[in-house]
């Protein structure tokens, strides 16, 4: 049988450990250390496991069992002396390279996943690889390097289950721990900071490309506007209604639908999916009876969506819903606080606030503040005479003529009772204050204003004094 390498001497003044001077071969092949017992020659020769030495300076490949010669693609009985560990690494083994060794220079062993390569094709062989010093020099430095290869299916068939089942814990360890912060925020953040929130959990979580919440406005629209989103720019502000899009589907079906890949997809238009280059998604209703609106989450490429990921979208739409409900409930209660309940106008808690808003504006712009003040004399001969609800009536239409006739930047409040006001946040002066008073009293009353002008403490600019 031709020698698979030259015969391996040790370096001059090496520790002797029991490898001779020259390297003996067995009755199947050669071996180094004659002094190992032939039956452990030839345990090796014969394993089915990969073993193979080499030299920790030079790299030299020293000896390969048969079954590490078939692994990596040597000719049988070919020579291995010419050869080096790089020839059969690829470049990810050589990148661990500097692990290596440092391992085997501090612990004298090293072991982990790494890369081989089939010395006559190149193909990339995945193994574990577990790496000792057999021999080290006079100053305990590695000399010879010992390794022992195995499949990473056949050396992890128990790991894999249990690395399997860590993974998962963490992973639903990460899903319970985003989904408690996000019910913290549901008690106390406001709807945008909840939203944008709810689509960053969700693209982190999943690996999404891109997730999105979009509100209902009555599914007859066109489009439907993008309230929250996470994901690359451009950030969209609206999306297809209806059969348009896959959020507008969800609004329509009130349920969850997924689409595991849009190039096959029929029941709604994936034009807006294609452009953003998306090729898969998942959409939830947010609410019911009727739903409030939608959260989306869409990755890159086709991909059938496991159960607990449309679980986990579901659950962050579920929290959505409550503090949708809970924000909304505050903002009637808010709203209730501010306005009249019999008018809908402005209170005068929130007329204050306003006043106070636009002269603190005046104190910075100059410009001139208007508060006018309406105060219906004997409006109790109207409740005599129509009752309580006339007099309602006559309140109600009263306010809408006000708001019927200020600008858009003026509020009408009601003080209380009979009295109204109206705050004007920039008139040109008094003259333009009672143009505004003679023409609601006129149009309104049908009577001339009795007009009191008193100045804002507001001092005048120097550019309109």
């Amino acid at each position: 049988m031709t020698e698979l390498f030259e015969p391996y001497r040790v370096p001059e003044g090496a520790a002797q450990s029991g490898f001779p001077e020259e390297v003996t071969r067995s009755a199947t092949g050669p071996f180094p250390g004659a002094a190992m017992s032939a039956q452990l020659a030839a345990a090796l020769e014969c394993a089915p496991t990969p073993v193979r030495l080499w030299e920790f300076g030079s790299g030299r490949i020293r000896y390969l069992n048969p079954a590490a010669a078939a692994l990596l693609g040597f000719p049988d009985g070919g020579e291995v002396s010419a050869r080096t560990a790089a020839d059969v690494c690829t470049d990810t083994a050589v990148a661990q390279a500097p692990e290596v060794f440092a391992a085997l220079t501090d612990r004298g062993r090293w072991c982990g996943r790494t890369e081989l390569r089939h010395l006559r094709t190149g193909t990339p062989i995945p193994t574990v690889l577990s790496v000792f010093v057999t021999e080290p020099d006079e100053n305990e430095r590695p000399l010879l390097i010992g390794a022992i290869a195995r499949e990473p299916t056949t050396a992890g068939e128990r790991e894999h289950p249990l690395l399997a089942a860590l993974a998962e814990a963490d992973q639903r360890c990460r899903e319970q721990s985003a989904l408690a912060e996000l019910s913290r925020l549901a008690v106390t953040a406001d709807l945008d900071t909840l939203l944008a929130a709810a689509s960053g959990e969700v693209t982190a979580l999943l690996g999404t490309r891109c997730a999105a919440v979009a509100r209902v406005h009555g599914i007859g629209g066109a489009a439907l506007p993008v309230l929250g989103y996470h994901g690359p720019g451009p950030r969209p502000s609206t999306v297809a209604a209806g059969h348009g899009s896959l959020t507008g589907y969800t609004a329509t079906e009130a349920a969850v639908v997924c689409c595991p890949d849009r190039a096959d997809e029929r029941r709604f238009a994936t034009a807006d999916m294609a452009a953003h280059g998306l090729g898969s998604g998942i959409g939830v209703p947010i609410g019911h009876d009727p739903i409030w609106g939608m959260l989306t989450a869409h990755f890159a490429g086709p991909r059938v969506a496991r159960e607990h990921e449309v679980a986990l979208v579901r659950a962050v739409a579920a929290v959505l819903s409550t503090a949708i409900g809970r924000i909304e409930v505050e903002e009637r209660l808010r709203h209730q606080s501010l306005h009249d309940p019999l008018t809908g106008l402005p209170n005068r808690t929130l007329a204050l606030k306003r006043i106070t808003a636009a002269l603190d504006q005046a104190a910075h712009t100059g410009i001139r503040v208007a508060v006018l003040v309406i105060d219906l004399d004997n409006f109790r001969h109207v409740n005599a005479r129509l009752g309580h609800a006339g007099g309602d009536a006559a309140l109600i239409r009263l306010a809408d003529r006000l708001r019927s006739l200020v600008r858009p930047t003026d509020t009408v409040a009601r003080l209380g009772g009979d009295e109204f006001l109206i705050l004007c946040p920039a008139v040109t002066g008094p003259a333009d204050a009672t143009a505004i008073a003679d023409r609601i009293a006129t149009r309104v009353l049908h009577r001339s204003p009795r007009v009191s002008v008193s100045p804002s403490p507001v001092p005048p600019s120097p550019r309109t004094s």
